[in-house]
């Protein structure tokens, strides 16, 4: 049986690309990958490390570090206009900045609500000094880590937080609030907006 998290991560990284860089490069990148179909359905199973491999292609196509691919993809999960939902469940972690931090490990659990054969990473939070905390994320697959990251840089602006996040080479990503009250925060309400 194949990943669950790679088809997520495939999915996200269709999304990404398309978005930003067009159908011409996607098609290039799922060629290069000898992939026949051009699209990645989330509830498939792919062969594990097949996310990696594909990022791994996109990064040459694209002439782009393959470490900011994976954080822009982060970014596009709660930027993207058209997954309004993704950034309303992270801001359901928590009125400030450090309370959607530590919701962080909840996610994994409430992923597997939705998809209970997700491989999800494990995520662990600790506050190792005022204003600073060490974000760690288990899994055998690399992307994770800077998406994971991707996501918190994005939702830090969302919260109006200034912060330094910096990925380690191991599983740890180390985050700095420097000013909580950087810029305005992006509105928020428990109840859905009415259109």
């Amino acid at each position: 049986m194949g990943s669950g998290m790679d088809a997520l991560l495939l999915r996200s990284l269709q999304s990404y690309v398309l978005d930003t860089f067009g159908a011409a490069s996607w098609h290039e990148i799922c060629r290069n990958a000898g992939q026949t179909a051009m699209t990645y359905e989330p509830m498939l199973r792919y062969e594990p490390g097949l996310a990696d491999r594909v990022a791994d292609l996109a990064a040459l196509v694209l002439g782009r570090p393959v470490e900011t691919i994976w954080e822009d993809v982060g970014t596009h999960l709660v930027t993207n206009p058209d997954s309004e939902g993704m950034r309303r469940l992270m801001r359901f972690g928590g009125l400030h900045f450090a309370d959607f931090l530590h919701s962080l490990e909840e996610l994994p659990g409430r992923a597997r609500l939705a998809l209970p054969d997700l491989d999800a990473p494990e995520i662990s939070l600790d506050e190792v000094g005022p204003d600073r905390f060490e974000l760690r994320c288990r899994s055998p697959l690399r992307a994770t880590q800077r998406v994971l990251a991707g996501l918190v840089t994005a939702m830090a602006d969302d919260y109006g937080v200034l912060c330094l996040i910096e990925v380690g080479a191991d599983d740890r990503t180390t985050i700095s609030i420097l000013d909580r009250r950087h810029a305005k925060a992006r509105a928020f309400d428990l109840a859905m907006p009415e259109h």
